[in-house]
């Protein structure tokens, strides 16, 4: 078992994913790592001296979040098969 997260990490650090040899991140990957951004500043995770580092970074993200989610059509019906970006609660924080 070690053994196989051994190569997995390899993989990862060449930028292969084993399962099927592609790598990609999807809007909703990148809203959780916005999210746990967010939750790590709320916990006091980091340090003042990287708070620029840590907002601009966090900005960048929801820009490209906001930038790359769809419209939801105005004569769409609400549905519950809704995108997860919806839940996410990053386009409307106000961090700096």
């Amino acid at each position: 078992m070690t053994k196989e997260v051994k190569e997995e990490v390899k993989a990862a650090d060449k930028g292969q994913n084993i399962s099927d040899g592609q790598v990609g991140l999807s809007i909703q990957d990148i809203v959780l790592a916005a999210n746990i951004i967010d939750l790590a500043t709320q916990r006091g995770a980091f340090k003042a001296a990287e708070a620029g580092q840590v907002g601009a970074c966090f900005e960048k993200l929801v820009a490209f979040i906001k930038a790359n989610t769809p419209k939801p059509e105005e004569n769409a019906p609400a549905t519950e098969d809704a995108p997860a970006t919806e839940d996410a609660d990053v386009t409307t924080s106000d961090k700096s």
